[in-house]
């Protein structure tokens, strides 16, 4: 395995890490700042760009923008569900819908 894998494996688990403190110690919202922060975009850019060059990186781009709205829709049925159905039911219908809508997007391009 190369070394840059693990370095990404490294990056990825900083940041995971830390959006968990910061929300675990009742800072929600920096913790979400932290989580949708494009650092992580910005690193999967130019580990995209390093690996194969720039044009992987614009479908990929293309790509986020297209899976925004299943996501959205993850979190806002977590955001809506979890009062009623408490916190598991809401995260597993959450990534259930991200999914099929996911998987039709994905099917019809």
């Amino acid at each position: 395995m190369s070394f840059k894998y693990i370095i990404y494996f490294v990056i990825g688990g900083s940041v995971i890490s830390a959006v968990t403190y910061f929300a675990s110690h009742a800072k929600g919202l920096f913790a979400a700042f932290l989580a949708t922060m494009p650092i992580m975009t910005l690193i999967t850019f130019l580990t995209i760009y390093n690996e194969v060059g720039q044009a992987a990186v614009v479908p990929y781009a293309k790509g986020l923008i297209i899976m925004l709205v299943p996501w959205l829709t993850y979190i806002a049925s977590v955001i809506l569900l979890m009062p009623r159905l408490g916190f598991f039911p809401s995260l597993l219908t959450g990534f259930a819908l991200y999914m099929t809508i996911a998987l039709v997007i994905i099917k019809e391009l």
